[in-house]
């Protein structure tokens, strides 16, 4: 099969976006992981990429000129809110002057850096669900930026880069990179829809956005640490050799970034199909599945077919991790039985005590995951990111949202469905082309078997 083309991305200006008006000054400056972000310190950051139909936009100078003003302002607004994303993430813990807890600090004139670009890549077919080359899509994302420490100081990383990709008389596409560490989905939800609120309202009412989407709030005392999980997890890092001291090898054997031919697709579970799957797993197992647990054991199956064997099949999802592992020969675990499963999971959580129950493991589970290439989820459908990324005006929701950066985490990612009104789930997921076509066929299999009356 000949390589794909990938049609060069070229970058036209950056910008450094800083926090307008600045915090006041009685904001916190410097904010300290609690043990939620500890478990997320090391891995890859989350990189999402939101693509809008604007045929009337001819070249990036007619962006440029007309629609970027109102973007970077806006940006700059929801900043003012979210200030800690214009910061920087401490990327070790161990330094000359000995060992210090990882936080995020920001500086007056901490900014985040935003690029705009021009593409001449094919915007439909980039948005659309069918398997595409992840290099094409990698081209949209932005890097975070890396700050070396001096002798008296850690190195440090960027929290948050944005780049807007201007496919002229096409579309354009918004990449963000954020560090997990400092926010997880919930968290960069509240962030777009504040930006997507500011720039609906415009600079003259950037003032009222509070009214609309609440502040976030930054207090870590709300975060109770009982059981010294904060502790503990700092000790597996230090014991783990994380950030950059050679502890990283492991969690990259979730890296498909380093295999040839890998490609990215959407799968869609619409309301009906999810309805139909959810009786015959109810008729099966007795399980009465949410869409959540439908969809992702469905895709769980799906990729225990597709891959080659590995160590053990364990799936983890929820931000305080919770696994689950069925034992079944590869060509046997149905969706139906994984999704039964993830439900059990799902309710066990109810129990008292139960979600924190071997959370001293988290950090260490990740490695474990990792070499496992256990299958995880990224995303919800209950964030509303289509909805979150709603900029008004001609830009209304994205025709396409998609978390890229499971490419390199061998995460699903999982969204509410943005076309048609139907209720949906998506499922997107990277997986070398010859696997993707064997989860193709299972998905198209599955779909068939299903009773929609």
């Amino acid at each position: 099969m000949a390589p794909t083309l990938v049609y060069p991305v070229t970058a036209m200006e950056k910008f450094d976006v800083t926090p307008s008006p600045a915090p006041a000054a009685g904001q916190p400056r410097a904010l300290p992981l609690t043990f939620y972000d500890l478990v997320f310190w090391a891995i890859p950051p989350v990189q999402r990429l939101f693509f809008y139909d604007r045929a009337d936009l001819l070249d990036v100078s007619d962006f440029t000129l007309g629609e970027l003003p109102r973007f970077r302002d806006s940006l700059a607004a929801a900043l003012h809110h979210f200030y800690p994303l214009a910061g920087k993430l401490t990327c070790e813990l161990v330094h000359e002057e000995g060992a210090a807890p990882p936080e995020v600090v920001f500086s007056d004139g901490d900014s985040v850096p935003l690029t705009v670009a021009v593409s001449g890549d094919d915007f439909r077919d980039l948005a659309g669900d069918h398997a595409r080359d992840t290099a094409r899509l990698r081209a949209l994302l932005p890097a975070l930026p890396q700050h070396g420490g001096s002798s008296r100081s850690h190195s440090q990383q960027g929290v948050l880069a944005v780049q807007i990709t201007v496919f002229p008389r096409a579309g354009v596409c918004i990449g963000t990179t954020v560090h997990h560490a400092v926010a997880d989905g919930s968290s960069y939800a509240h962030f777009l829809r504040t930006w997507a609120t500011a720039h609906r309202l415009g600079p003259e009412r950037s003032g009222a956005v509070a009214v609309d989407v609440p502040p976030p709030l930054f207090d870590r005392g709300v975060v109770r640490d009982d059981a010294r999980l904060r502790e503990a997890f700092l000790r597996d890092h230090l014991a783990l050799g994380t950030a950059g001291r050679g502890g990283g090898e492991r969690l990259c054997d979730w890296d498909l970034s380093r295999r040839p031919g890998v490609v990215f697709a959407t799968f869609r579970f619409t309301e009906k199909r999810l309805r139909a799957l959810g009786r015959r797993a109810e008729a099966e197992t007795s399980a009465r599945c949410s869409p959540y647990a439908l969809a992702c054991g469905a895709a769980w199956a799906g990729i225990v077919r597709a891959s080659p064997p590995v160590p053990a099949n364990y799936f983890g999802n929820c931000l305080g991790l919770c696994r689950v592992a069925h034992h079944a020969k590869r060509g046997e675990l149905t969706a139906v039985a994984a999704s039964a499963a993830i439900w059990r999971a799902i309710e066990g959580l109810a129990e008292a005590g139960s979600v924190f129950r071997g959370a001293r493991g988290w950090v260490r589970w990740v490695r474990e995951y990792a070499s496992a290439r256990a299958v995880t989820v990224a995303g919800s459908p209950k964030l509303g990111l289509y909805a979150a990324a709603d900029f008004g005006g001609a830009w209304g929701r994205p025709a396409k949202v998609e978390i890229a950066s499971v490419e390199r985490t061998g995460a699903l990612a999982l969204a509410e469905s943005g076309r048609d009104g139907d209720g949906g789930i998506e499922v997107g997921l990277a997986l070398p082309r010859a696997e993707m076509e064997t989860f193709r066929a299972f998905y198209l299999d599955l779909l068939a078997s299903l009773d929609l009356d």
